[in-house]
Order: structure tokens, then sequence, then C-alpha cells
């Protein structure tokens, strides 16, 4: 997504890497719901762990092993995801071996029955971004605590599998503080840290993942492998759609549904007042109609759109978006008709159709995931429709007409 190099310097050895093993283990959540959890042992040459994933189904046992150059680097990084299903069945599902050097990194192994070869050039060295792995990012905290004093550096992160890495942001803001970010990206992770370097607690909240995670003594692992098997959370916030036709107009909506979780969703929660916010989760909402609409007073042009929102406690504002496709910097980026939908977190004001106001009510009873109705008025649409967002105990919708 976004590529920097990074340069590291062998004769700074991080604080962190002792000779002592150090031990410990993540318990990652997303509101009341555990995610993930780790348990780890560092030494100064290796990094060894075993986890138990549960975003998508089936839940995934991984297993990794990574070896460590004498400044902290990542050489070596060898992980084994295995299926867990109810009854104790398993599935051995993909082996990756990841070979890191000064400007290349190498991901090789099998999938199933197939062989999977992903090379990347990394100019300047990468290391290995796994997610919910928060043992590797103790390691990216060592490289930014090399120097003297509060420190920062840009790493180069490659997650296994991916053609490119991205690079992050890494800011030791005070000896027991640090945050992790994209760089043209003003949220980030918060770390509490102890003075070892190791995490105490992890707040993503700021940022459009959401996640919290706390360290832990230990785990074990064996019991929560037979409680979570065969229970996956599946996807966090999987896509759904709306099809229906209103006064003729055939109409459309792709979206995702995030839930509550036992989370507070609007104020100062999940989506924050008066900050733009992608109406679900994930790529943005995207809205398309056969024929023109009239929404709020302004006509709408049959066409394919994004829809963003705008809530403060004072009222709400559907924005209606012109960009459907990712950002682009070149003519030929711009036109190239491979370029990937709009991601919600990409807005850009300046690609905003309209803004037109909503109701806002409250719902007599809960919606645990977020929904999207569009919903006719009069006998066969005749009145027009209603198009209606609803999540925890707040309704915001905006009446149309075809024109």
């Amino acid at each position: 997504m976004r590529i920097a190099a990074c340069l590291f310097t062998a004769a700074l050895v991080p604080t962190i890497l002792v000779a002592q093993a150090t031990s410990g283990a993540f318990v990652v959540t997303l509101g009341k719901d555990t995610v993930a959890v780790e348990r780890y042992t560092r030494t100064a040459t290796t990094l060894t762990g075993d986890m138990i994933v549960r975003n998508n189904a089936p839940v995934v046992w991984r297993h990794y092993t990574a070896s460590l150059a004498a400044d902290g680097r990542v050489t070596r990084y060898e992980f084994t995801n295995t299926r867990l299903f109810a009854g104790g069945a398993t599935q051995p599902a993909l082996h990756l071996v990841g070979t890191f050097t000064a400007d290349s990194t190498l991901f090789a192994g099998t999938f199933l029955d197939s062989a999977l070869s992903v090379p990347a050039a990394t100019p300047g060295g990468a290391m290995p971004l796994v997610g919910y792995s928060y043992a590797l990012y103790e390691l990216y905290f060592a490289r930014a605590r090399a120097g003297a004093g509060n420190a920062q550096t840009t790493l180069s992160l490659i997650s296994p599998g991916d053609a490119q890495p991205s690079a992050r942001l890494v800011r030791v803001v005070r000896p027991d503080s640090a945050t992790v970010g994209f760089l043209d990206d003003p949220t980030t992770t918060s770390f509490r840290l102890d003075a070892a370097g190791r995490i105490l607690a992890v707040d993503g909240r700021a940022t459009s993942e959401k996640f919290t995670a706390v360290r832990v003594a230990t785990l074990d692992l064996e019991a929560l492998k037979a409680a979570f098997a065969g229970r996956p959370l599946g996807r966090l916030s999987p896509p759904d759609s709306v099809r229906t036709t209103i006064g003729g107009a055939s109409i459309a909506v792709d979206y995702s549904r995030p839930s509550t979780r036992g989370r507070k969703i609007f104020g100062d929660a999940v989506v924050p007042w008066n900050q733009v916010w992608r109406a679900g989760a994930n790529a943005a909402t995207r809205f398309t109609t056969s024929a023109d609409l009239v929404i709020g007073g302004t006509t709408i042009p049959a066409g394919t759109y994004t829809l963003f929102t705008l809530p403060s406690p004072s009222g709400w504002k559907l924005i209606i978006s012109k960009q459907t496709k990712a950002p682009c910097k070149t003519a030929a980026e711009c036109a190239d008709p491979r370029r990937a939908p709009l991601w919600g977190t990409d807005y850009a004001a300046d690609s905003d159709f309209v803004r037109v106001d909503m109701q806002v009510e409250k719902l007599p009873q809960p919606v645990e995931q977020f929904l999207i109705r569009v919903e006719s008025q009069g006998t066969g649409g005749a009145g027009g429709g209603v198009l209606k967002l609803e999540w925890e105990t707040t309704r915001a919708w905006v009446a149309f007409t075809r024109k």
C-alpha cells in the first residue's frame, strides 16, 4: 500500500535482545470477543511462538520460528497454519518460509497441495508483519530504541505472501510508550511498554482496525485450542448487499457489516462524533442506481457512488461521493481498469457530489450488526424510498424519489 526503504545499522544492538530468554503471551480482542492469542519465547538469536487465530473460518493454529541477526533484524521467518475443527480434527493448510536480505524478500512454501513462491523487492531490508503477532512488534520497538533517547524509525514491513512491503512509522514516544502507524495517516496504534521494551498493552481503537491486546504471563494454548476449535468468529465485518427496485429504479448497495461486540458505537467510541465515517467497514460502501434520483433536493444522476456519513450529536449528514476507485497518482494509474475499489479510509472531500441532512431516531431495540435498508414508500414505490442506516440504538435515514 505504502512503500519505504529502511536502513539497518548492524553496530547498534537493540536493548531488548538480551542473552537470556524472554517469554510472554498476548490476548487480542475486538470489543468483548477474543480474536487471537499468542505465546512466545525470544532469545538473542530466535523468536518462537504459537498462536490461535479466530478471525476467519476455520480457526487456525499458527506455529512460527524466526531467526534473528545480531542487530535484531529477522533473517528467516517460518510458520505453519493448521486448521482446527470441532471434535479435534485438524488440517495442515499453509507452510511458508520467508528469507530476508538487504534488498529482497522471498516467501516460499505450500498452501494445501499448491506450491507458492512470492518474491518482493525490499530495498534497505524489511521485517515480517503477521496479523495479531505482537511479539514481532517488540522487535520493531527495539529497532527504534537502538539510538539514544526518544527514537523513531521508518520500517519496511511485509506480510507473508505479499508482493510489496508497506512503510510504518515506529515511534518510542517515552520509555514506557510507543506508537505505530502509516506515514500519511494521523491515526496510530498505541503501545504501553515496560522498562525492557516488552509490550504490556495495545490500543488500536483510534485506527480502523479497533483491536486491543493485553500481555499475560502465559496461556494454556492446549485448553484454548479445545475451546476455540470449531468456534470461529468468521469475517469480522462480512460483506452484504441490498438489491431492490423502487419507482422503476434498480438500486444496489454493497457494504460491510461490523458488529458492536459489547462496545459503545457512536460518540467518544468506535464512530467518533464530527468525523467522516465510511458507513460500514473495509471497502467503501457503494450505491448504484439505474435512474436519476432526488435526495435532499439534489438530483443524483444514474450511476455508481460511494456513501459516507458525518455523525454528530446535533444531526447526521449523508455524503454521496463520486470517488469509487482507489486513489491514483498518474494518468496511467487513473485510467487502469484494474484499479481497486475505493477503501473506506481513503475518503477525499474534494470528491463529494453532495452532502444532505439525515433524520435520526432511537431504535426500540439495539441492532448488534450494522444494517443498511432500502425501503419503498407508497404502493410500488410510487412515493419514493428511504435509505436507512441502523446500528446499536441509532437509525439515520434519508428519503429519496425517482426524478
